[in-house]
């Protein structure tokens, strides 16, 4: 009898899993925490459906994709790596802008609450991090925002490089760093909410981070694809956008990136 029951809990298991669809997402790490919800309510409102998301680099996303990663759905934190593997073939939908990313000064050794990007230039600075900006959004805006400021010359010798914006707000949580340039989206997060000090960073110091994802070129032929493709729109997924921080993109910024 325990044997029966044991490959009866077996089959219903296999049977469950090869008629479960899976949809596999390549998101950028600024949404690991607003995308595990939407995830979680996705999933709700869609019990046969699997989603399995990996998050990391926009640009290293992208060149995956293009050398045949098997991802559904890609969500970059900057539009134009989307916009690049539509122009290439690589997506079965228009792009799609979904939000706009804002950036903070974080450190979990200073209070930054009351002082400016200067102030990293002071002794008690000696470590700064922000994400690589060869393939990171956020480190792209990180060096524009350090340029425009007049001390990336100055602070080249303290960075410290995260692979990802994640990667890097973990320098900072661990104190590896004095502080760091990081999305707002991952500071908004319950478990670091309570521990931030940050300076919200001016736009007028970057070019807009606006944010865009498609369906790829194989997540054309899964259902489920299309099925999230929608979800994106609804109201819920914009209200968990906005309590982490990201703001809705206007005309005029999706424009000024070629949106």
């Amino acid at each position: 009898m325990r044997l029966k029951l044991i490959l009866l809990l077996i089959s219903l298991f296999v049977h469950s899993n090869v008629n479960a669809d899976e949809l596999l997402i390549a998101a950028a790490s600024d949404l690991k925490f607003a995308m595990t919800d939407i995830v979680s309510l996705f999933e709700s409102a869609n019990p046969g459906v699997a989603v399995r998301t990996s998050f990391g680099s926009s640009g290293k996303f992208g060149t995956q994709i293009r050398n045949g990663a098997p991802y559904d759905l890609y969500f970059s934190a900057d539009i134009s790596f989307p916009q690049q593997l539509k122009a290439l073939g690589y997506s079965s939908s228009a792009v799609i802008p979904y939000a706009k990313g804002r950036l903070v000064l974080l450190s979990h050794k200073n209070d930054m609450s009351n002082s400016q990007l200067a102030s990293l230039l002071h002794a008690n600075f000696e470590r700064i991090a922000i994400a690589n900006p060869r393939h990171a959004p956020y480190g792209m805006r990180a060096k524009e925002v350090l340029q425009q400021a007049g001390l990336w010359t100055q602070l080249t010798s303290k960075i410290i490089y995260g692979d990802s914006v994640s990667h890097t707000a973990q320098f900072i949580v661990n104190r590896h760093v004095d502080a760091g340039i990081v999305a707002l989206s991952l500071v908004k997060s319950a478990s670091n909410s309570s521990k931030a000090s940050y300076l919200l960073i001016p736009e007028t110091l970057h070019s807009p981070l606006i944010q865009g994802f498609i369906v790829t070129q194989r997540g054309g032929d899964n259902p489920s694809a299309w099925l999230f493709h929608s979800f994106m729109e609804s109201g819920e997924v914009a209200k968990i956008l906005t309590e982490y921080g990201f703001e809705t993109p206007n005309q005029e910024a999706i424009s000024a990136v070629g949106g």
